[in-house]
Order: structure tokens, then sequence, then C-alpha cells
């Protein structure tokens, strides 16, 4: 049996095509296998429009009015790692709630691409097969 030495060159070359593969190419060309995640939140709190303020460690989405039985929507992508994590604030009359609204550790495997969720007055419920599953504010 005969075995092909690999060069230095064509390690090289093979290490640029797992990365480029793996991360894209940084110029917005991200790979087909590496999916957006779109979390949606519906407002069910009747009365005053509901605020949502959502935060990452690298990204602020800014402060959104969501109206009764309307919704707001952001899209990203989820780290390789499971670490993923984006912080809420919500804002009625004169409530105010915090909630993690995308945790990977808890949502990355359930969610997969959409993350749904019904906010209300006594905390957000996430959509999912199964049903909703509702969580207390924070």
């Amino acid at each position: 049996m005969k075995y092909i030495k690999m060069g230095e060159q064509q390690k090289v070359y093979i290490v640029f095509l797992f990365v480029f593969l793996l991360f894209g190419s940084g110029h917005g060309k991200i790979p087909p296998f590496w999916r957006d995640t779109v979390v949606t939140m519906t407002n069910l709190i009747s009365g005053p429009p509901l605020t949502v303020h959502c935060k990452s460690k690298q990204d602020d989405l800014g402060s959104h009015v969501v109206p009764f039985n309307q919704f707001y929507e952001f899209k990203f992508q989820p780290n390789f790692w499971k670490s993923t994590l984006f912080f809420c604030s919500f804002q009625w009359g004169s409530e105010s709630k915090q909630f993690d609204i995308f945790d990977a550790t808890r949502d990355q495997d359930i969610c997969k691409d959409k993350c749904k969720w019904d906010i209300k007055a006594d905390g957000p419920c996430r959509l999912d097969k199964k049903g909703p599953k509702c969580f207390p504010w924070k």
C-alpha cells in the first residue's frame, strides 16, 4: 500500500478551507448550514403599548414599541459554543420587567431557527411543538 505525503502548503489550504466553511467569508456570506435564529415576541398585554429593549454583549438592538397583539422580532447567528445570550427589558404602564429572551443553553436545541414568545403580564411563554412553556420574570 502506498501512502501519499501531504505537503505543508496543502495542509494550509485544507485548514483555510475548513475555517472558511465554518465561519464564512466575513463579507456577509454565510455557509448554508450556519442558519440565522429569529426571535419573535408577541405582546399579549392589553393596555398601554409594550416597550421592548433587547441586548447581547455585542449588540444593542434599541427600544421598540409594540402595540397589543403585535410583534417585534430580530435575527442573529448563535455562536458555536452555545453561549449566545440576548436579554430584554419590557415596560408597560408603571411595570418594568427583565428576561433572557434567548439563552442558547436553554433555547438553541428547542427553537432551532425560530424562537417564538408570547409576552404576558405574568411572564413570557415560549411556543414550541410541545405547547407553551411559561417562565417567571427575572
